[in-house]
């Protein structure tokens, strides 16, 4: 209703888990790293614990969207059913087929099936959402499956995520063989008052492209001490503040519109009555511990007259806030530079200046040259059909390399590979660039803005026929030709119907950053970031091998500007753009000025190519 109006492409805070949206809290950042890490060790169980709204779900789909081709995965994600059931729906997931009934013929077959996986180098990993649904029968069939492993090493890691009763049932008698088996485990926590701001600033970055201030820090103040961090609450206050400023014409959400939003959502009473629901057995506990505590005051006359004088005198508002949000939740009212959100300290600044060291349009560039005048419309359609013995891998590297002009000194030895991926990974290698293949998704090569090889399967089925991307048009993408043959210029509704979604993109790694910055990454990489960073024009990042919050900040700034994953992390896509601001390197170029077609951004992909992917913000798949 009101995305037109704020200049959002779709409503920032929907009540849904799209990984596009994650923001890593430090919480949510430990629990990441803690499920990366029992997939690269191999931990049989990890258990990860957060209350209603913590954002569990969205971390469950974040990560399993991150993994690689050689780990298998099986989603479960409403495990309210008996034993044989779930051992059904397990290897249902894994494409099993479940045909037998009994107990031990399922276990055989998954058994079977490890095995397989274990031979040709896969790993394979079962995670249970909502697992604080599981009976007490089940979670008992789910440590037995923890049995199922080699001298060295365990075939299955198992993942288990709920709310803190899961928790507490893991601790219990009966299932302490399966407590003692959980190697790591990991709480999230709700957000802080700094985080907040920080959370709040991301989802609206998200949905516009760019930095905007809607939110006035009194605003940010009224939703937190509505929400107390936690991101559900905090997107239903968001979502209907903005639409209240939407209903007054206003742009910006200033405190009172806040108040009056959140005062609807309470008057309204589903939205704490669901949470208090859910919450019963916490409630109870509460409840018989101020019991407890009201009859031990009773006997000390002056503190119970200061403890009546002080539940008097909250509102009875303050006092539902209380029982649906969890004590552990940290609250800091000092707010810190949430970089590149500035924010006034003493006024409700609304002014937009949240990138201050890039304030500028943002857009696609044109051409960085002008094609010569021998650029035409040949027939497209003819290429596709006869052109696979023409415009093969080989050559479509070889007019890749000559945009950056490496070419010379190349010699050709890798014709025996069929294989399109594994050559271009070698013959990248031997030229000093690196590939990164891009899946079904046009807009984010142009917004790379640098050349490509998309690949399109042939009509006639011959082969492929591989094209070099070397510049693009408001209305057209520009291949190189083959030798002497003029270059090609396809409007973008043409590759869109034709294109198969398989592209690959080629860059230098000018400044030798080693992994995923800061997952894996060593210190020297970290400085060498920011001395980069420095140098197009964050003047505010302290050099230091820390990853520190405004080193993330400025990336995230980044990565928003040119339209990747806002993840915070460092991987491939990141270093790609990270080099394109730095204009005194070497790199060849796509467009300079020029806006996304909506060509591009608005239609749909060939039906013959894989969808896009989602954002993934993880180490080295976060930005592929």
């Amino acid at each position: 209703m009101y995305n037109h109006f704020f200049g959002f492409k779709e409503r920032p805070f929907k009540l849904v888990p799209n990984p596009d949206y994650l923001f890593l809290s430090k919480s949510h950042e430990e629990a990441l790293a803690h499920l990366r890490y029992a997939v690269t060790d191999g931990e049989g169980f990890v258990e990860i614990i957060g209350e209603i709204g913590t954002g569990k779900t969205m971390l469950c789909r974040t990560f399993l969207e991150s993994l690689t081709a050689d780990t298998e995965s099986a989603y479960i994600f409403n495990p309210r059913m008996d034993a044989v059931d779930l051992l059904k729906a397990v290897n249902d997931e894994f494409g099993i087929p479940s045909g037998h009934q009994s107990t031990k013929s399922l276990i055989d077959a998954l058994n079977t099936f490890l095995i397989e996986k274990k031979a040709a180098g896969k790993k394979v990993i079962l995670l249970i959402d909502e697992a604080q649904n599981l009976s007490r029968d089940v979670l008992e069939q789910i440590r037995l499956l923890s049995n199922l492993e080699t001298t060295k090493d365990k075939l299955l890691q198992i993942i288990l995520v709920g709310q803190p009763e899961l928790g507490e049932m893991l601790v219990s008698h009966e299932l302490r063989q399966l407590g003692q088996r959980i190697s790591l485990s990991c709480r999230l926590q709700p957000l802080t008052y700094p985080e907040t701001k920080e959370y709040v600033a991301h989802r609206i970055h998200v949905a516009s492209q760019k930095s905007a201030v809607i939110f006035s820090k009194r605003a940010i103040r009224r939703i937190y001490k509505f929400s107390r961090g936690i991101p559900r609450l905090i997107n239903m206050a968001c979502d209907r503040s903005l639409l209240t400023a939407f209903g007054r014409h206003r742009l910006k959400v200033s405190g009172p519109m806040a108040t009056s939003a959140i005062r609807e959502l309470v008057s309204r009473g589903d939205t704490h009555q669901n949470i208090l629901v859910e919450n019963a057995k916490r409630l109870v506990v509460l409840s018989t511990l101020c019991i407890a505590l009201l009859t031990g005051l009773f006997f000390y006359f002056d503190i119970w007259h200061i403890f009546l004088q002080g539940a008097l005198t909250d509102p009875p508002v303050s006092v539902i806030k209380m029982k649906i949000n969890p004590p552990e939740a940290s609250v800091s009212v000092s707010p810190q530079k949430a970089l590149p959100f500035p924010d006034s300290e003493n006024s409700e600044d609304f002014s937009d200046e949240s990138d201050p060291v890039h304030a500028r349009d943002n857009r696609i560039g044109g051409p960085a040259s002008e094609i010569k005048n021998d650029t035409q419309f040949i027939d497209f359609q003819k290429i596709l059909i006869d052109g696979s013995a023409i415009y093969t891998k080989i050559a479509s590297f070889e007019s890749l390399l000559q945009t950056w002009k490496i070419g010379e000194n190349f010699q050709q030895d890798l014709t025996e590979i069929s294989d399109a991926p594994a050559y271009f990974s070698l013959a990248a290698k031997e030229t000093g660039l690196i590939v990164t293949p891009i899946n079904g998704d046009l807009e984010r090569i142009v917004r790379l803005n640098i050349p490509a090889i998309l690949k399109f399967d042939a009509p006639s089925g011959d082969g492929p026929v591989y094209l070099t991307a070397i510049q693009v048009t408001p209305d057209a993408m520009i291949f190189s030709g083959y030798k002497t043959l003029p270059a090609i210029e396809v409007p973008y509704a043409w590759i869109m119907e034709n294109w198969g979604g398989e592209a690959f993109v080629f860059w230098k790694n000018f400044y030798t950053y080693q992994g995923t910055i800061p997952l894996d990454a060593p210190g020297e990489s970290v400085i060498t970031l920011k001395l980069h960073l420095r140098d197009i024009g964050y003047q505010h990042i302290e050099i230091s091998g820390t990853y520190d919050l405004a080193t993330r900040m400025a990336i995230k700034a980044i990565q928003a500007r040119h339209g990747i994953p806002i993840d915070g992390y460092v991987g491939p896509l990141t270093k790609i753009v990270l080099y394109n601001e730095k204009q005194s390197l070497a790199i060849p170029h796509l467009w300079e000025q020029m806006r996304i077609p909506d060509e591009i951004t608005g239609m749909k992909k060939s039906q013959k190519g894989p969808e896009p992917e989602q954002a993934l913000p993880t180490p080295e798949l976060a930005d592929k």
